[in-house]
């Protein structure tokens, strides 16, 4: 067997390996979503959610909704399941910013905002996710990153 069969072999042995870790640890999937998931809390009797509603629907909003966010709706009652970790909703409407793994980009909105108050958390969570997809990319390095130290 030639030196260069041989080291050809180590190196497909090795990308596997590397390959095999990453599938594992959940890194290789790091960008299956570019969306940050909008998690409503609402209520049926609150008119505040109800503006909330209709914020939604402005240009401005609805622009940087659909670009950036995955919106799902929960209505708070007794059988409100939150993901692990996140705090209760002291009442509604509440809005969790959430990544793939319903991590919290952010705290939670709470309360009425005005529509410009509604953009800035919007933008917040949307600079946030990046910079954490940004830390996220820079852990997660190529083979040959992780080979030669690039």
């Amino acid at each position: 067997m030639s030196l260069k069969t041989l080291l050809l072999g180590l190196l497909i042995g090795a990308f596997s390996m590397l390959y095999a870790t990453d599938e594992l640890n959940g890194t290789r999937d790091i960008n299956s979503s570019d969306k940050i998931i909008f998690l409503y809390i609402d209520s049926d009797t609150c008119e505040f959610c109800r503006k909330l509603d209709k914020m939604l629907d402005e240009p401005k909003v609805a622009e940087v909704l659909e670009k950036h966010f995955i919106i799902k709706r929960e209505l708070l009652n007794e059988d409100l399941e939150l993901p692990k970790g996140l705090p209760l909703p002291y009442g509604t409407p509440t809005v969790y910013f959430l990544d793939i793994e319903e991590e919290a980009v952010i705290e939670p909105m709470r309360g009425e905002k005005t529509e410009q108050e509604l953009l800035d958390f919007l933008n917040e969570a949307v600079d946030e996710y990046n910079r954490m997809k940004s830390r996220e990319k820079k852990q997660s390095k190529s083979f040959f990153q992780k080979l030669f130290g690039n």
